[in-house]
């Protein structure tokens, strides 16, 4: 790994073609993480200009990502990858003052939203897909339609209002033209000075797929609900959302400058709609892939969906207990292999030591939520897919330290957004196991007679050629014969974030 990554290094910024060879590269070692990264405590690389450490000793884990004193804020090149999409949202930020009050802004906001709300979007949206999918009766793409569903509850939830259905796959279509392109590892690797890792920034071409998305951002949620009257009977956390844009701008709601409150509004907009609907379907479409190898999974979930109201469950809690924890088992279990957060990327402000291991002011400390939730030290089986392993009388062992299991982050910078994503996860679950069949083909053009078919849950082009097929076909009936495919063996693959 060390080799392909000095290759790498030296090729990234040299032209916008040589860029993307080095990122195609430093993904290839990605999907390939195993032995040392999941096996060791602490890993230490010396990169070209700089160091990289790979932490899974759970106490430094905890020293970083609590960051008491300060000393390891969110690395640099992350907040220049973002700001294309972001602009100075929240998420994008080092640390600082400004960034916890905007946090805490943003903390309030989402209480604003009772998960009632949530469950019944995400329950009603993804009915209305489920029709257009079997209306359509050709092949769906899972990581696409996943999104798009997501953004739309999301924003629905949160906003009140959602893209067309033409804006909402054309973001998406962007979304994932941004996702190929921006490559943190690059920025590691590369020159180390502003300009170096600027014009880095600039041959990944994110410029351009950044400005498209804010403004289909802008036009159909900021520009309408600055426009419209403070009494106007707006979701609350719309309403809040306004209060923290004009208290970035530094004024009121009604007198901050209209550029200013549009830029700090679309700025959290752009957070929320990244954010927001990322971690629901990344680990959805990890889920779908190794449930359509589980077709008894299938039969039961969708045999205990078929006496019970999944609607209930999280609305007000008089569903069917049994359901209620065999979604909950299928959802841990998936963001402990595929946690939506797979590197959590900090930088030291001064020279450290780690279990005996000099680390240079200014190097980079990774927090991998996949090492960690499949450390050979802390899970039995931890490659295994099995969500039993959730459902035993007592939770898994390595679940008595609790940053053994941390796909939503830890400490301050943990993701605020963590409980609006169970309470989709769960509604949108139970809707997709209650009708659909899933199995896995690798023809993109082949499709079951029964009903559409949805590709595979990796964004790899290799991985993209096997699929998964669902259709509304009732447990156990014929016309779901399909070819093996291996699931992508790491993180480069998925679309689990980097924050």
């Amino acid at each position: 790994m060390a080799l392909m990554l000095s290759l790498a290094g030296r090729l990234a910024g040299r032209s916008r073609f040589l860029t993307r060879i080095a990122g195609r590269l430093v993904a290839r070692e990605l999907r390939q993480l195993k032995g040392k990264p999941v096996e060791r405590q602490l890993l230490v690389y010396d990169l070209p200009e700089t160091q990289l450490a790979l932490a899974n000793d759970l106490r430094l884990v905890d020293t970083i990502l609590s960051d008491r004193a300060g000393s390891f804020p969110k690395a640099r090149a992350l907040e220049r990858l973002l700001r294309p999409l972001i602009g100075g949202g929240v998420f994008g930020q080092p640390g600082g003052d400004p960034v916890r009050q905007a946090r805490r802004l943003f903390v309030r906001a989402l209480t604003r939203i009772p998960e009632q709300r949530v469950t019944a979007v995400a329950t009603a949206v993804t009915r209305a897909y489920l029709a257009d999918w079997q209306q359509a009766g050709r092949p769906v793409a899972i990581p696409s339609e996943l999104s798009r569903l997501t953004i739309d509850i999301v924003s629905e939830a949160s906003l009140g209002t959602r893209f067309t259905a033409a804006e909402g796959r054309r973001f998406v279509e962007l979304f994932f033209e941004y996702h190929r392109r921006v490559n943190p590892v690059l920025l590691l690797l590369g020159s180390q000075d502003d300009a170096g890792q600027q014009a880095l920034v600039e041959r990944m071409g994110l410029a351009a797929i950044g400005a498209e998305m804010r403004e289909l951002i802008r036009r159909r949620f900021v520009v309408p609900l600055l426009d419209a009257a403070p009494e106007g009977g707006q979701a609350p956390f719309a309403t809040a959302l306004l209060e923290a844009a004009a208290a970035s701008a530094g004024a009121d709601r009604t007198s901050a400058p209209d550029d200013a409150r549009q830029t700090a509004m679309l700025d959290e907009i752009a957070v929320m709609l990244l954010a927001g609907h990322e971690t629901t379907a990344s680990v959805l479409s990890w889920l779908l892939w190794e449930l359509a190898e589980a077709p008894a999974e299938q039969d039961e979930m969708a045999a205990l969906i078929a006496t019970s109201t999944v609607a209930s469950t999280l609305a007000d809690g008089r569903a069917d207990a049994a359901v209620t924890r065999r979604l909950g088992a299928l959802i841990q279990e998936a963001l402990r292999l595929y946690p939506p957060i797979a590197f959590l990327l900090r930088q030291t402000t001064e020279a450290v030591t780690f279990r005996q291991r000099p680390i240079c002011a200014g190097g980079y400390v990774v927090v991998s939520p996949w090492t960690i939730q499949r450390h050979r030290a802390l899970w039995p089986q931890p490659d295994r897919f099995d969500p039993a392993r959730w459902l035993a009388a007592e939770p898994p062992a390595a679940t008595a330290d609790r940053l053994a299991m941390i796909p939503f982050g830890y400490g301050p910078r943990v993701c605020p957004g963590k409980r609006f994503a169970e309470v989709e996860m769960h509604a949108i679950l139970g809707e997709l196991l209650g009708a659909c069949r899933i199995a896995r083909t690798r023809s993109r053009w082949a499709a079951s007679p029964h009903g559409p078919t949805a590709t595979s849950a990796c964004t790899s082009a290799r991985a993209a050629r096997r699929r998964l097929r669902s259709c509304r076909q009732p447990p156990g009936q014929p016309g779901h014969r399909c070819r093996r495919g291996r699931s992508p063996a790491g993180p480069g693959c998925a679309r689990g974030a980097v924050f």
